[in-house]
């Protein structure tokens, strides 16, 4: 089973949240199972210690999605979905990085303009 051997809240975010948001290229259990548990719990439990660390975010999502593995897309939207609620102004935090982010999606829309993941 999952455990984390300190409260989250004492995690240093600036370290850690980076480092699970590059495990979202991981395919190969465990490691996308720690990487994905570890950002959603960390997402859960961060408050205003998310927000500050959205800029070191941003590499690991663009590298997650320009793998183009749509598995890792999936996941990569599932965590940006969590990551815009988990903290006030998150979501407007990320504005000036859609240049960098949206792009992606384009590519794997069908022709309706949808992206299916099952969530």
């Amino acid at each position: 089973s999952w455990g984390w051997g300190v409260e989250i809240e004492k995690l240093d975010y600036h370290h850690y949240l980076p480092l699970f948001f590059d495990g979202l290229c991981e395919t190969v259990h465990p490691y996308e199972f720690f990487a994905r548990q570890g950002i959603h719990d960390m997402l859960e439990h961060g408050g205003m210690k998310i927000l500050p660390v959205i800029p070191q975010l941003i590499i690991p999502i663009k590298n997650a999605l320009n793998t183009r593995n749509k598995q890792i897309i999936c996941t990569t939207l599932k965590v940006l979905q969590h990551l815009v609620v988990s903290a006030d102004m998150v979501g407007e935090a990320l504005v000036p990085y859609y240049r960098q982010i949206l792009p992606v999606f384009n590519i794997f829309k069908n022709v309706n303009g949808v992206l299916y993941c099952q969530f």
